[in-house]
């Protein structure tokens, strides 16, 4: 069982940075989408 924990962790790794990639991304848009529609509801 160890083994196949330290195995996978290998993976997990790889799929939890292309995660967090985007999901840093979302939030990048998300905050873009936000600032947007601030400046359309000023005017």
């Amino acid at each position: 069982m160890k083994y196949f924990n330290k195995t996978r962790t290998i993976e997990q790794k790889v799929t939890d940075r292309e995660t967090l990639q985007l999901l840093q991304r979302q939030s990048e848009l998300l905050e873009e989408i936000l600032a947007e529609l601030k400046s359309q509801k000023k005017s």
